[in-house]
């Protein structure tokens, strides 16, 4: 018949052919998160690094406790996310010259240090995460055996994590 095959699936191609799919639906990249929905997915994905430790640059960073969502810090990420992109800047300090931990201590911030990561142009946790892990410094704020808490906020492609102790 023209037009019309039949494939035969032995049991062991049928296991292959599931295996496949499988492997390509679990491969499709990550898919770009809502402007500041990302707590428990970004809060995941540090801890996940954490608990497995990495190099960061040529330190090797062993692997440290879990941090905790911090409402203050996150209210300091968002804050500092929605002023970069509002006044087209990228920096750590404002262009008035606060830091991290000033906007901390403005949201409430009860701890004593914080660091800050921040990235611009990504459209999701992962790709992201891959090119803080990348830089030496980044992954290192990350890995801080002595942060305990973390807060993070993502809008219109500006990332910041902020990490306290």
């Amino acid at each position: 018949m023209k037009g019309l095959s039949i494939v035969l699936l032995s049991k062991k191609n049928i296991v292959l052919v599931s295996m496949v799919l499988f492997l390509i639906a679990s491969c499709r990249k990550d898919e770009a998160i809502p402007d500041g929905k990302i707590e428990f997915a970004m809060l995941d994905s540090v801890n996940k690094l954490r608990s497995a430790g990495c190099n960061c640059g040529n330190d090797i960073m062993p692997p440290v406790q879990a941090l905790i969502w911090n409402s203050p810090l996150a209210k300091a990420a968002e804050a500092h996310a929605k002023d970069m992109y509002t006044r087209k800047y990228f920096e750590h300090m404002s262009p008035e010259g606060t830091s991290a931990l000033q906007r901390a201590i403005a949201a409430g911030y009860q701890g004593t240090t914080v660091l800050e990561n921040i990235g611009k142009g990504y459209i999701n946790i992962g790709s992201v995460m891959l090119a803080w892990k990348a830089s030496e410094s980044h992954c290192k704020a990350m890995m801080d055996a002595a942060s305990t808490d973390m807060g993070a906020y993502s809008y219109n492609g500006y990332w910041v994590q902020e990490f306290g102790k």
